[in-house]
């Protein structure tokens, strides 16, 4: 499955902190602001062109040195689901 950021909700930094808004089209759908820290800030960036779990995997741990990336996949779910939840990410 590839996840694709919903068009309409941007990442931006606000005094050092990453955050997502939606547009205003888009408030009948998802919140507004969404707080989210550095990794899911880099996770995002690779969503908006689209990309797999395994995709997202295989970035932080090449981004992170991280030697185990099947460790990874859990908390990657984790963030997808919750993008998903928030409705922030559309599927193909």
């Amino acid at each position: 499955m590839v996840y694709k950021t919903r068009p309409g909700v941007v990442l931006t930094e606000i005094c050092g902190e990453y955050v997502l808004v939606s547009a205003r089209a888009l408030l009948d759908l998802c919140p507004y602001v969404t707080q989210i820290n550095e990794t899911s800030a880099f996770l995002w960036k690779r969503l908006e062109t689209g990309a797999s779990a395994e995709q997202l995997v295989s970035a932080a741990a090449e981004e992170y040195e991280i030697e185990n990336p099947e460790a990874l996949l859990s908390a990657i779910d984790d963030f997808l689901q919750q993008m998903q939840g928030l409705n922030y990410l559309l599927t193909e």
